[in-house]
Formats: structure tokens, sequence, C-alpha cells
């Protein structure tokens, strides 16, 4: 499957040539050859050397002002039809003053992202809209003690999310990787994974749901014990609150708080700490329930499933198949993927194809006039 893997909406669709046709190591040269110095993380993530965004936005403004494209900020286009010679006919109004315009164009690319504006004129020219609801956001947990261990990460966990009303069996709800403790509950890639496959199964329960999380998901629940009741026989005179087995890879705050979960006397001596209790702590390392009762705060969630069907467009084109000379890339596309840049890149991607196949159109059309074509 390659790049479709991690695209919940849209992994079935694009394992075919659409990343052949632009993919990372296309968009890299891109940047690189125009001037922005690229870093690759450990994890694959890629970056500007600067680490700021700014960098990107300015080398896409500048080759724009280069090629003579003419950008057009504080307006909006509120409407768009077709007109009897095939033309598009678009409406467009300024937002701080009472002016209107009508652009006529050849050829329209919608890639206004998760905007309802994009939506609506989408519909407007002919195509259904599945509805967006958010993806990629952190969870919100019940309990106010998680509060205390703010900040805590775990470099891999194994977390699986169980949903009332979801009774079919769906691999992608469970995910492995690295968990962050926020103030408000639970975030990190495994949780933004999460949320991406069951963004739909997330919004039909309300946001609310439960979490499985296995600490140690590399050891085994019965060499867990054996490992804990071996730490009890080699530090017999040491306190549980102190000291416990460095195999587990756990922080000192989140033993501690592990104990208060489990209502265990952290002065206690592990000589004295009963088989059955450190069983309990065994349990709970490795199946961990957390109560999901909605989103993070602050409307972080900052990507969109849902969007113009994929099956209303010819991906070797993004081309409309309602529509002729109406193009899409983008998240106005009922495409989304998890996080770590698949998301830019399902962008690149889908715009170089639509820029492409708009440029092609355009130079061998037997139309005397200059051809024009607006973006949105």
């Amino acid at each position: 499957m390659g790049l479709a893997r991690n695209y919940p909406r849209g992994n079935k669709e694009l394992r075919g040539s659409f990343f052949t046709a632009h993919g990372p190591q296309d968009t890299m040269r891109w940047f690189t050859d125009h001037g922005v110095k690229l870093k690759t993380e450990d994890d694959g993530r890629v970056f500007p050397v600067t680490d700021n965004s700014a960098s990107v936005v300015d080398c896409l403004l500048n080759e724009a002002r280069r090629l003579g494209v003419s950008l057009q900020a504080g307006k909006t286009v509120s409407s768009a039809s077709v007109a009897q010679d095939g033309k598009f006919v678009l409406k467009v109004e300024k937002r701080t003053a009472d002016l209107v315009d009508y652009i006529n164009a050849n050829y329209i690319l919608v890639a206004t992202g998760s905007s309802q504006h994009g939506y609506s004129i989408a519909a407007q020219l002919g195509h259904s809209i599945i509805a967006p609801v958010p993806s990629l956001f952190t969870f919100k947990i019940a309990d106010k003690r998680l509060a205390d261990l703010a900040g805590v990460t775990f470099p891999i966990v194994k977390a699986k999310l169980k949903l009332d009303g979801v009774q079919k069996s769906v691999p992608e709800l469970t995910q492995t990787g690295p968990m962050l403790v926020t103030h408000w509950g639970l975030s990190g890639p495994v949780v933004l994974r999460l949320s991406a496959w069951g963004a739909r199964e997330l919004h039909q329960c309300n946001y609310q749901g439960n979490l499985m999380v296995d600490f140690v998901p590399d050891i085994h629940i019965e060499d867990v014990k054996r490992v804990l009741f071996h730490y009890k026989d080699q530090h017999a005179k040491h306190k549980v609150s102190n000291t416990f087995p460095t195999e587990f890879g756990l922080v000192k705050r989140f033993w501690r708080f592990l104990l208060e979960q489990e209502s265990l006397n952290g002065d206690t001596h592990w000589a004295s700490m009963p088989n059955n209790h450190l069983n309990a702590v065994a349990f709970r390392l490795k199946q961990w329930t957390f109560e999901v009762v909605g989103k993070g705060q602050f409307k972080d969630e900052f990507v969109t499933a849902g969007g113009v069907p994929i099956t209303e467009i010819s991906l070797g084109t993004m081309e409309s198949k309602k529509q002729p000379n109406l193009f899409f890339a983008g998240e106005v596309l009922n495409v989304d993927g998890v996080t770590g840049g698949f998301n830019f890149q399902n962008a690149w991607t889908g715009g170089y194809i639509a820029g492409t196949s708009i440029g092609t159109l355009a130079s061998t059309s037997n139309l005397p006039e200059q051809q024009s074509c607006f973006q949105l």
C-alpha cells in the first residue's frame, strides 16, 4: 500500500499511481531547488532547517510572483456557475467593502482545505459533500488526577479505542507509538492516529469511549509479573515509591501515580508488598483503561474528515467527473492522513497533478484567446 496506508479516508483509492506522479522525494527536491534547505527528523518528518513555516510560504509566494500569477487577497468567491459557452462565471466580493466583480475562467482549481466556502462552491457546481467532522485531535480524559502527570511522555505504548455502538472489529483502532500526557488528557502520535482512524465513529459516539493503554507493549504480562517479583527479592529494603524496575522504561512521577491508583502506600518496603498487589500493578501496566469524555480543549483539531467524494473526481488528472475543467486538490476532498506530514503530501501531489493537467489542456486548446485558470 505504501504511502496510502497512512490515509484513513483515501487509503484504498490512493494505492495506485497517485503518489508516483509527485511523491515526497519530488516535493523535497522542488523546495531544495527553490532555495529552502530541509532537514529530516529521526521519525522521518521533514522541516525547513529554519524551523519556520514562513520559509515554505515565502518560497511559494515568490515562485507565484515570478511566474506572473495574480494573487488577490481580501476577496472571496461567493458563487460559481457555468455559462452557455462552457466558461465558469465567478462572483467575487471584497470582504471589507461593498464591491462585487464577476470573473470568467476556463478552468477552476478548488484547493480551499476544510473551508465551508470550498464545499459550497463544489456543491454549486454539482458535487455532493460528505459531511465534515474533525480528525487529528487529542483526547479529554475523565480522571482529572491525570493532570498531575502533564508533560510526561512515553516512548512507546499500545492503545486500543473502544466505542459504544461500534460492534465491528476495526484493526486501525489499535495503534502503537509515543504518547503524551496533557493538562486535560492524552495526546501524542498514538492518540492522534486513533482520532484520525476513528474520526467518524468518535463523532457518532459524541467523543465518548474507553482507551485501553498497554504501557509495556513489548513485555508479556507474565514477564511483567516475574520482573516485579524478582525486583521485590533484590530490593527488599527499599521503599516502593523510590525504586522500581528499569525494564519498564517509566519515569518516577508515573510510577508513583500508578501506586496511588492502586491505593498502595509508597512508604511500604518491597519486602512487605503482597504478591497480589504486584499482580494488580502488572495488570494495570498492561491494560489501564481511561474514560474518554471529549476532544481536547481549545479546538485543537487541525484536519477534517469529509468533503468532495474521491469517486467524483479522476485521480489521474484531479478533474471532476461531473463538470469538465473543474479540478480539486487537498483537503477539500474526502482525503485525510494521520500525523506526520501526510496531509501536506496529499496537497502537494494533488496540486501538482491538477496544475499539470490544466497546463496540458490550456496548451493544447484550440481556443484563440488566452486561457485563464482561477484557483480558490
